[in-house]
Order: C-alpha cells, then structure tokens, then sequence
C-alpha cells in the first residue's frame, strides 16, 4: 500500500511541476501541525481514553504540547525522544510563504535545518531543537505605488508602514542565520508546567489562521505556565497557559523607505529597535453541560523596555499605563466525535478586553475567523476523506473608522488589526507577523479536501486572499480624481499537498502552490482595452509558483 501511495504521489507532483498547474497547502512538517493529526484522531474517536488528548481543546498548539501527549514520566534521565528535519522552499517570482516559523519571505531557494533532543530526568524537561536557515534572497519586484496619485506613498506610510514592522523583504543578499528554534528548558509534571522557551506557539482553533499567535513568525524566548492536564472544577475543566518573553525588531529596513525618501522623508516615523515585552494569558473551559465544547479567552499586551521600569507593571497583563498596545480574543471550539466534525470560530478587537459585549458597540474593531471540518472514515476508520472550510476577515467592516470623522483628505485613524502608533513595530516579532499571516485589513478564504491514512495525505487546497483593504480604502476613497473599486490587491492561490510516511521514524511531504496575484501592491494601471472586472495589459499581475519540500526524521523513546 506505502508503494502505491510513494507512486501516486510521485506522478501527481510530476505532472503538477511540469504544467506549472496546482492545488495544495504547504507542507511543512512541524509540530503544530502534526497536532492536527491528533485533533482529526479526535474526531474519529481513536483515540484511547487513557490518552490526555481525549478531551483536549486543540486552542493551544505547540512542540511541548505535542512531545507531551507521547511523555511518559521516569525518575531516571532519558532521552524522550530526538528529531532530525530539513525543509526547503523556492519562490519564483513573489516572496509568498505563510505559517513557516522562521524562513522568509523571500525569492529564490532557502533552507532550515533542525535537530533536537528532548531530555527528561523526574520533573526536568529539556528540549534542545535549535534551527539554522540559509537563505538565497534575490532581488525582488521594484514597488513603484500608484505613480498617477502623488500622494500614494504617503498614505501608505501614515496608515501602514509606520505602524508596523510587516516587511515583504529582508536585505538584498544572502545570509545565515541561527536560531533557539524549538529548544525549552523547564519542570513538567502530570498536570503543569513551567519554564523557558523560545518554541511557536499557536493559540485559537484556527487551522489556517488564528487571531493572537501562529507560527507565522520565529519562534520568541518567553518564560511560561501552562496546564498539561484540565483542571476540574465544578462548572467544568480549565486550561490555562500563561507567557511573558521578548520581540525583536527586524534587524533590516523596511524595503521601501529608500523609495519614500525620495518623495518625502519626513513621512517616515522613527521607530524603536528595543525590545518589546510581549504577555499573555489564554483561558479555555470545556462546560461540564455541553460535552465537547470549548470555549477560551485571551489577552495581551505589549510595550517598550523603555517603558516599563516597574517590574511590577511589566507582570500586569491587565495594566492601564497607556504606553502600550494589546489584542483581546474571544475564541471556541465545538467537536462532534459521533459525525466526525467539527465548527470552531474566534473573535477578536485591539486595544480592549474582548469582553463578549464590546463585539456590539459603536466603536468595535472587529476581527474573525471561522471554519468548519468533516471527516468520512471508512468502516474501520483506518483511512478517512477530510473537507475543510474557513473564512478570515481583519479588516476594518465599518469603513468610516479609517477616516477621521468630518476629514476624509486628512490622515488616518490607526485602527486596522496589528498596527498600532504606539509601538510601531506592531504585533510583529523580527518584521513578520505573530498572529494571521494575511496581515492588517486583509481577508481570506479557504477550502480544502485530502485523503488521509495515518500520516500517509494527499490534500487539495485553494484559497483566495484580499490584502489590506483598510489601507486600499483609505487611498482610493479620499483621493479625488484617482477612486477605483477594482484595484484590489488579490491572490488566487492553489496547490497539491503529499505526505508520506515512509518509514515508522520518517515523514517526506512536499507542496506546490501556484499563485495568480491581480493588482499587485493595490495598483490597477487602465489600457482602454480592458474590461472594469478584466486584467489589464498594464497592470502589475505575477504568477507564482512555490515549491516546499521537507523531510523529518522522528523517534520516540517512550514508544
């Protein structure tokens, strides 16, 4: 059966290279995304009832989280478990990649190498899983704006490019870079644990986007709590987690400040490269009422080095000092082992506590992701077809709380999701994105098919993303003579995704996604040949084919 599969998946990839035709998500092989395998055992109702994940909410991702549910506790130092990967991804002409930790947005080949070890002796937990990633990073597309509205570039910068380090480009050359990666060190016992980490973290139900953390950024060093095991109570069981670590700058220019130079410098805001202080907590209760529903809560807030002199301020995560920005997230999660389904969806707004009531009043920012899974197993569940759908909006839905009231031609009001003016790197960690990787103001929407078998896959995936909307409004409806409704900055993505277990300890995958970019950069150029909904000969539109390849060797000592 493994051959057929190793010979299907082979001549389906062929035939998608060489067309240049494809229809799939990217295939990295990284812990968080192994957990799904672990989720969709959920559904099924495979898994054993001895296994902590039985009940588990899956709104909190993670390498520790994973490791864990295969740990068995010895007093006697062992070696848990070791993991060897290597992941490489091409781009040909966009710098497009999403969910990939910290490899790049970039053109060209790049590289990550893993190896780790996890050790543990009683309660110790350590985890040494360091990353290095090369990087080839050609030269990308020059971004020229819109050259017909003089003042594109500076809309631009007020509302976006100020407020957050969102960078499409890292330097002109190649580069090395080494990384903690996932590598923790910290006490675990049967129902909590404690220590530092620099690992991803993931936390909402999200498969393709979730609101507060992804692992769409590097991994961040940060101290953490969290339950390994729910807590009961008398309403129900209690998941917590718990962080407080450290974000980086990028450590390179945002790409188009050498353009914004050359029209007005003064435009450009001067932004802090300290280190910020990231906190959060997250809360997940599973009702004792309604079986396998859960519902979470999250919060946090970050703020300069500089401004927290108090260390008793810099451990409040409810503080009031208004020197800093936060992100409040309303999220839930509904399995349905008996239909092999499941509904899930999170809410958020910036800046308050996402108290349920303030998603209804005049002045929220609302953001949301929603999505739907369902699972057709065969009659002994050994193989199982999986449909999935999710919808993604962060922009702005009232258009009116981009502009200042009474001022349409004046600057912005700073409201899109992820950006602040008060620390201006945004909820950003080393210039890309913690949270969506969609980004501020953008959209998105996702559907995709796969048949699974263990951790054999052949998956189906296409997905249609706007970008920023907020900033595409904000240019286009306050500038007299230059307004479009069909300049919006779209990807029409598609591609195949394989895995393979090839052995017991070895996991193969590769992806192929073929990517049809309309407007890019939010610039529609007419050639009075072209219809309104139509390309133009003019416009910037780029094809884009990305191809993911990744290998990861896995042993698990207590197995």
């Amino acid at each position: 059966m493994v051959k057929k599969i190793f010979l299907s998946f082979t001549i389906l990839l062929s035939i998608l290279i060489c067309n240049k035709v494809s229809y799939a998500q990217i295939a990295l092989l990284d812990e968080i995304k192994l957990m799904d395998n672990m989720r969709n055992e959920q559904l099924l109702g495979t898994l054993s009832d001895s296994s902590i994940l039985k009940g588990a909410s899956f709104l909190y991702r993670s390498t520790s989280k994973y490791q864990f549910a295969n740990k068995q506790f010895s007093k006697k130092i062992k070696i848990a478990s070791y993991t060897f990967s290597d992941v490489r991804q091409t781009n040909n002409n966009l710098p497009q990649g999403f969910n990939d930790g910290n490899l790049y947005p970039a053109l060209g080949l790049q590289e990550r190498v893993s190896a780790g070890v996890n050790i543990t002796w009683g309660a110790m937990d350590i985890n040494l899983q360091p990353e290095w990633v090369t990087l080839e990073n050609k030269l990308q597309n020059t971004d020229k704006g819109n050259q017909a509205d003089k003042n594109w570039w500076t809309r631009y910068y007020f509302i976006t490019a100020n407020n957050i380090d969102h960078y499409r480009q890292f330097g002109k050359e190649p580069f090395n870079r080494f990384f903690l990666g996932q590598s923790r060190l910290g006490l675990s016992y049967p129902r909590v644990s404690f220590g530092i980490s620099n690992e991803n973290i993931w936390w909402g139900p999200g498969r393709r986007n979730s609101l507060m953390f992804t692992n769409n950024a590097a991994g961040f060093i940060h101290g953490y709590v969290q339950t390994n095991k729910p807590i009961k109570t008398l309403i129900g069981e209690f998941e917590i987690n718990a962080i407080i670590g450290r974000l980086d700058s990028a450590e390179f220019v945002n790409p188009d400040d050498s353009i914004m130079r050359t029209i007005w410098s003064g435009a450009i805001y001067p932004k802090s490269k300290e280190a910020r202080i990231m906190q959060a907590i997250q809360l997940v209760l599973q009702p004792k009422w309604v079986p396998n529903l859960y519902i979470g809560y999250a919060y946090s807030v970050q703020r300069n080095y500089e401004d927290s002199n108090v260390f008793a301020q810099e451990i409040n995560v409810f503080s009031k000092n208004r020197s800093k920005t936060g992100l409040g997230v309303l999220m839930a999660r509904f399995a349905m082992p008996k239909d092999h389904a499941e509904f899930y969806a999170e809410i958020g707004t910036p800046n308050q506590m996402p108290y349920p009531w303030k998603f209804f009043n005049d002045s929220s920012k609302t953001a949301f992701v929603v999505g739907a899974k369902k699972l057709f197993p065969n009659k002994n569940r050994k193989s199982y077809m999986e449909v999935g759908i999710e919808l993604s909006q962060l922009e702005i839905m009232n258009v009116q709380k981009i502009f200042i009231p009474n001022e349409p031609f004046a600057g912005p009001q700073y409201n899109s999701f992820y950006t602040s003016p008060i620390i201006r790197q945004g909820h950003t960690h080393q210039g890309q994105l913690l949270g969506a990787s969609i980004g501020p103001g953008s959209n998105s929407q996702t559907i995709s098919i796969s048949w699974n078998k263990g951790l054999n896959k052949i998956g189906a995936h296409f997905e249609r993303t706007v970008y920023n909307n907020d900033f595409y409004n904000y240019v286009y409806l306050s500038t007299v003579g230059y307004g479009k409704s069909n300049a919006r900055y779209v990807d029409i993505t598609g591609g195949l995704e394989g895995q393979l277990h090839a052995h017991k300890n070895i996991l193969i995958a590769m992806s192929v996604l073929n990517s049809k970019t309309m407007n890019w950069r939010w610039v529609r150029v007419e050639d009075d040949i072209a219809k309104w909904s139509e390309p133009t000969s003019k416009s910037p539109d780029i094809l884009n084919l990305q191809v993911n390849v990744s290998v990861k060797f896995m042993f698990n000592g207590n197995r």
